[in-house]
């Protein structure tokens, strides 16, 4: 089943969930790296990589997968998420420029952090990808109200005592204000560096923040 019959499914079969999971669930098997071991021929192209040339190509295909975000059925965005994801792992520069390019489609990606834990754990590392040198999409992000968003999860998550998901959440804030001033100066007169800093000092913090003065 190639690509155009997947996503003529997820466009046209949006009323059958099981259809449009199913179609999910192929596209993220497609996009998944193959481990073949130690005998594996290190110059071999990846199926992955080259299935993530053909879906990414297209700026179509991606509005697609943001659209399906706001369907209500678990799979559906767990599945999404997990396909942008690996977009973003396998060719990062392609889908942050196609992700900008496209109305609300980090807005729609900020929503999801205020899902039900699964999907929010999965947008928290998606976004962490997305966030990665790239400038522009740092500032909408904060726009949308991350600091909020992210304080607020790791507030849930038992703060300092948090595990793996305050971890990431510190992770995608280094992304957002690390050499990017405008983004410091908004935390400063927003929330403050207090939050930051308490948080970072009791798990003996390893990220570098530059306060803008």
């Amino acid at each position: 089943m190639g690509f155009p019959v997947l996503m003529s499914v997820l466009k046209e079969e949006r009323d059958d969930v099981e259809m449009v999971r199913g179609a999910l669930e192929t596209l993220v098997s497609a996009l998944t790296p193959i481990d073949h071991g130690r005998g594996a021929n290190k110059n071999e192209v990846q199926p992955a990589l080259m299935n993530t040339d053909l879906l990414s190509r297209e700026s179509d295909s991606i509005s697609l997968l943001l659209s399906l975000l706001i369907e209500e059925d678990f799979y559906v965005r767990y599945y999404t998420l997990q396909i942008l994801t690996a977009l973003l792992t396998n060719s990062p520069s392609r889908l942050q420029e196609a992700i900008l390019s496209i109305p609300r489609g980090i807005t729609r990606l900020m929503d999801m952090l205020m899902d039900r834990e699964v999907i929010r754990n999965e947008a928290l590392l998606l976004l962490t990808y997305l966030t990665r040198e790239a400038e522009d999409i740092q500032k909408i992000v904060v726009f949308e109200g991350a600091f909020e968003k992210i304080f607020s999860i790791i507030k849930e998550e038992g703060g300092s005592e948090g595990g793996v998901v305050v971890q990431d959440c510190l992770e995608l804030l280094n992304n957002l204000i690390r050499k990017n001033p405008s983004n410091q100066i908004l935390l400063r007169e927003t929330m403050g560096f207090d939050p930051l800093i308490s948080t970072l000092k009791l798990r003996g913090g390893t990220y570098s923040f530059t306060q803008q003065k």
